[in-house]
């Protein structure tokens, strides 16, 4: 029997989500963490979005198939639908298509379990904060579960390593949350020699925010942004990015 998955939409071509590639973005609803700053809460109950089959997504890259290089996978966190995301990512794999699988890296066993059939070519790995108890509890909003989820983060790291899968880092850069140096630096030094490239996001105050309160709040500038890339690049991480609304990605430079 096919797999059934809840999806909160697809976004027919991106080519912003992985730079160098035209793709289509495949949101799966539902999520395990309550960051403050997070854009699509809408995503974050079990029950959001619609159940469909695979044949919707083969429909929609059937219609885009001309146009598109790759897919990823993002959400909400599609590691919490592991059937269905593996079907999903088989699906992907008949068109010839490359996959990411964008994550928050809390189901390191289901990363694994793609990985070790090579239906994902690169790891789009949310990083939050520095990999630790209190700061990761605090920054997922479940500061009880902050030693457990750091503890998955840092296995799911290590798994992409192990199987040679490109791996990008992302942290999201909110004002009073994430936006300090020494925050940045200690994430940078867990993830050196670790991953590809790591992407500093500008925290946006618009959209459907979990916390409204953060409405209130200035996204970081872009001269902060590029101090704390270059506190990336001093603690040894190789290639920094940041990316802000205003002028997209940009490479840091020390």
């Amino acid at each position: 029997m096919a797999e059934r998955m809840r999806l909160g939409g697809i976004l027919d071509l991106s080519t912003v989500d992985w730079y160098g590639n035209a793709s289509l973005i495949v949101f799966f609803a539902g999520c395990n963490f309550r960051c403050p700053y997070c854009q699509n809460s809408p995503l974050i109950p079990p029950d959001s979005g619609v159940e469909v089959g695979v044949e919707v997504l083969r429909e929609r890259i059937e219609k885009n198939l001309i146009l598109l290089d790759a897919v990823v996978f993002t959400g909400g966190e599609p590691t919490l639908q592991p059937k269905g995301v593996e079907e999903a990512a088989r699906a992907v794999r008949d068109y010839g298509l490359k996959l990411m699988l964008d994550t928050n890296g809390s189901m390191p066993s289901v990363i694994e379990g793609l990985l070790k059939e090579e239906l994902i070519d690169r790891v789009a790995l949310d990083v939050k904060a520095p990999l630790r108890a209190e700061p990761y509890g605090r920054v997922i909003g479940l500061p009880e579960a902050g030693a457990s989820m750091a503890r998955r983060v840092e296995e799911s790291l290590e798994l992409c390593n192990q199987y040679g899968v490109e791996v990008e880092v992302r942290t999201t850069v909110a004002p009073g949350i994430s936006d300090d140096p020494d925050f940045i630096r200690e994430i940078a030094r867990s993830i050196r020699g670790r991953c590809t490239v790591y992407y500093l996001q500008q925290f946006d105050n618009t959209g459907n925010i979990l916390d409204e309160s953060l409405k209130a709040l200035e996204p970081p500038t872009r001269e902060r942004l590029m101090e704390l890339g270059r506190v990336a690049l001093e603690e040894g991480v190789g290639e920094v990015y940041i990316k802000t609304r205003r002028h997209g990605l940009e490479r840091v430079q020390i």
